[in-house]
């Protein structure tokens, strides 16, 4: 299985081709080069001739990969848009199959692979004086231990509208049918929400974080770790059904307020 990742979502600019074998299960060391810098408004201009370097790099051609796997955001709007056109462009041309990943479940792998923590808290900062958020729990099922799965639902808001950690997983948990017991956890906080608002934070969610990576950002070597669950779990689709995910859908949008003219 070779996979082509791009990620755009943010003021990084992130590009993987990933190649392993099709016998590979999740401890199995796949192939890759990558590419990673800060390159705000540079991500159109760097994209085509980043993947072609790397495909060379590989030993491989486009007309090889099996699987294109997008950042869907949540990011910004422009560098969402530029991924999944590219992803479309190159799946509808080598008729392969496309894969969403999510920006907060990303960085939460992140977390996951370079902390012991049993939770990610994930905060990326969305301007306008909010965060794009999200709470991870380690599985230590898949993905060699690192599986983060989703506690509750990602959102946009003000970090000073955030309830408590504990009373967040604690809801989670009550809709369970087999509700898991309240053990002592390690936490990471992860995402540039947490370098803009630290203090905030914390107060809210009532917690000391015991590892902050306020510095990282998605990474496409971690969407392409991450695909792996997904097409194991049967949710590729086709380069006509790639959906971005704003979270803040009314951004752009027009007041439905009629104005008030003076006579």
């Amino acid at each position: 299985m070779n996979r082509l990742v791009i990620d755009t979502s943010t003021e990084a600019f992130s590009v993987a081709v990933i190649s392993e074998s099709d016998k590979s299960d999740d401890n199995t060391e796949a192939e890759c080069q990558r590419h990673f810098e800060i390159a705000p408004r540079k991500h159109g201009e760097l994209l085509l001739p980043t993947v072609d370097r790397l495909l060379q790099q590989a030993n491989l051609t486009i007309s090889d990969i099996d699987q294109v796997i997008y950042g869907r955001g949540p990011g910004a709007f422009t560098g969402i848009r530029i991924a999944i056109s590219a992803a479309q462009g190159l799946a509808y041309g080598i008729d392969c199959p496309l894969v969403g990943i999510s920006s907060l479940q990303n960085l939460a792998l992140q977390a996951f692979d370079q902390t012991s923590a049993d939770y990610a808290v994930v905060a990326m900062d969305a301007r306008m004086g909010e965060i794009y958020y999200a709470i991870y729990r380690r599985n230590t099922e898949l993905l060699a231990g690192n599986c983060p799965e989703l506690i509750g639902e990602e959102q946009v808001l003000k970090p000073d509208t955030l309830l408590s950690l504990e009373s967040q997983i604690k809801a989670f948990d009550s809709k369970k049918p087999s509700p898991k017991e309240a053990q002592p956890s390690k936490i990471t906080a992860i995402g540039t929400g947490w370098s803009v608002y630290p203090d905030i934070l914390c107060q809210q969610l009532g917690v000391k974080p015991d590892v902050t990576l306020a510095d990282k950002f998605p990474d496409a070597y971690y969407s392409g770790i991450l695909a792996r669950l997904v097409t194991l779990q049967a949710t590729q689709h086709s380069a006509e059904q790639a959906v971005p995910v704003y979270l803040r859908n009314n951004v752009a949008a027009k007041s439905s307020k009629p104005s008030i003219l003076k006579r």
